[in-house]
Formats: C-alpha cells, sequence, structure tokens
C-alpha cells in the first residue's frame, strides 16, 4: 500500500492506494503522524518534494524533507520524495486542493515519470579519508558528497541533489545549491572536494585552484 502526502504548514492531503489512489482526504498538520497511525498496511510514503519553480532548494523544502525524515525514523517503511513542482497550481482555485495535491504525487509517483528520491542513510567517508583532507582553507566546494563531517567550516557552498543529503548539510548551516550552473556564482574555488563529477567542475577553479576527487 502507497500513502503519497502532500505536506503544507496548516494541513496535509494524504492519497491512499496501490496502483489508483482510492481515498483521498486532508488532516490538519498536527495531527497527520496520529491519522497515519491508524494504517499498518503501509508499504511506501511519498512526499511532495516542494523546489522552486526554477528548482532550487527553499525553506519549504527543507521543511518537507524534515517531514520525510520523521516519517521514515517513526514507521520504518520505505520513504521517497517527488518533484511535486505544479501540483497545487493545478488545482488552484478549489476547496480541496491539498487532498487533490497529494492524488498528484500518488500518481506522479506510480508514472515514474518524475525524479524520484529515497530517504537512506548517506555514505560515510572512511576516517582515512577525511584525515588526508587535513585542515582545507580559501573558498572551497563540495559535490555530490553525503558525509556532512567533511565540512570544516560553514562558508563551504555543498552542491547535491539528492534533497535529503542537501538537508543534512542545511542543519549544520551550510549554503547549497542543486543546479550546476548556479556554482558560476560563487566561483571561482581554491579547493572541489567531489565525487563523480569531478572533471565536469574543474572549469569553476580559480587559476591556482585543485580539486580532490574522493
Amino acid at each position: 500500500m502507497i500513502l503519497a502526502i502532500d505536506y503544507g504548514e496548516t494541513r496535509c492531503g494524504l492519497a491512499l492506494g496501490e496502483k489508483l489512489a482510492a481515498r483521498i482526504w486532508t488532516v490538519k498538520k498536527q495531527e497527520v503522524f496520529a491519522e497515519i497511525s491508524k494504517f499498518k498496511n503501509i508499504d511506501i510514503f511519498v512526499v511532495g518534494l516542494p523546489l522552486s519553480m526554477s528548482g532550487r532548494y527553499s525553506e519549504q523544502t527543507f521543511k518537507a524533507v524534515r517531514f520525510a525524515e520523521r516519517l521514515y525514523g517513526e514507521f520504518g517503511r520505505e520513504v521517497y520524495m517527488i518533484d511535486e513542482r505544479l501540483s497545487s497550481v493545478i488545482f488552484k482555485g478549489r476547496k480541496d486542493v491539498d487532498r487533490l495535491s497529494a492524488a498528484e504525487i500518488f500518481n506522479r509517483f506510480i508514472s515514474s515519470n518524475s525524479d524520484c528520491y529515497r530517504i537512506k542513510s548517506p555514505v560515510r567517508l572512511s576516517d582515512e579519508k577525511l584525515r588526508k583532507l587535513g585542515d582545507l582553507q580559501g573558498k572551497v566546494l563540495v559535490a555530490n558528497l553525503s558525509d556532512v563531517r567533511i565540512v570544516k567550516d560553514k562558508s563551504w557552498i555543498i552542491f547535491q541533489d539528492d534533497p535529503y543529503y542537501a538537508y543534512l548539510f542545511h542543519k549544520i548551516g551550510c549554503h547549497i545549491e542543486r543546479d550546476r550552473k548556479m556554482l558560476e556564482n560563487f566561483a571561482p574555488f581554491d579547493i572541489i572536494i567531489a565525487e563523480g563529477v569531478c572533471e565536469e567542475l574543474r572549469y569553476l577553479l580559480g587559476p591556482n585552484g585543485k580539486i580532490l576527487c574522493l
């Protein structure tokens, strides 16, 4: 059974079903966990991911991710997040916009036509790798890594597409981007610490900069 949730500041829309949303309804935000606890056969949770229209993270993004993290911690089921942009706009003016948005999130997950992210534990770097990085100075970019222990200074810029990993860096006070073009606003960097996209980011280095590919 799948439960899709449109998380809001005052209300949450819910859509429950298997291949189709058989039931859609709305609950107050403070009652949502008590409501969910009534259902013992939920296998998968899907939470709408509220990105800005440009695709950047916002405070609302991280509120929804925090909610998804709590779902994962309390119920121990698979939790996914899916891009919900325009889901509310489709039903603008409707009194039942929250539950209809939840149904749209449900349908997007089932159709798998949208980017979907699973809440999962970060990949920890070995203590040896952390020691080798040492004390880095200058303007630093961390790309595609999920272990927050790598950060020595909150002024470092984080490039992370996965919203849960981005949220973990947000919690410790870092600035996060998910659009590579936006990184150009912070360049040039003295050091780039990356995994998987090393050469693609080299153009963001300053003349004496270096890239550390883990």
